[in-house]
């Protein structure tokens, strides 16, 4: 089974894919459940705004993630098996959905679609305005998304 194309462009279209992909079941493509998708998206966008408590050297802020993050809004898709820090794995053994996280995730997505702080401390760009990390995370979420096929409605 081939992964969907998804162009989720708002806090409410990713809030709406998720509730659908739980109420209706769905297929994975690949290794990630919705759970574990909602752990990585949380820990992501929490992050972002919060703070990751790091950042990368302003050498790779200024030239490797720059691009990827200009190619990823333009293209609005990211590059696929791109690996990502560990503490930004999924923890989550189960493969049963866990609806406590997905109802988390999806609080944490709300709180980011209203999101207005700086991102002048953001830990993998220089130079990031809310809005343009708001458009990133909507993709990076797609992307997850993308791989869970849900199951046809009843």
């Amino acid at each position: 089974m081939e992964r969907r194309t998804l162009d989720l462009r708002s806090a409410a279209d990713v809030i709406a894919d998720i509730q659908h992909l739980r109420a209706v079941g769905y297929t994975q493509t690949k290794r990630w459940n919705l759970t574990h998708i909602c752990q990585h998206l949380d820990a992501t966008m929490t992050g972002g705004m919060d703070g990751f408590g790091f950042r990368l050297p302003w050498i790779a802020r200024r030239t490797l993630v720059k691009w990827g993050f200009a190619y990823a809004l333009k293209k609005r898709k990211l590059f696929s098996g791109a690996p990502t820090f560990p503490f930004l794995q999924p923890t989550a053994s189960n493969d049963q959905d866990d609806n406590e996280m997905i109802d988390h995730c999806i609080a944490t997505i709300a709180r980011a679609g209203v999101f207005n702080g700086s991102m002048e401390d953001y830990a993998l760009l220089d130079g990031l305005s809310a809005d343009d990390w708001r458009e990133f995370m909507w993709i990076h979420a797609a992307h997850h998304l993308s791989f869970l096929v849900p199951h046809p409605d009843a």
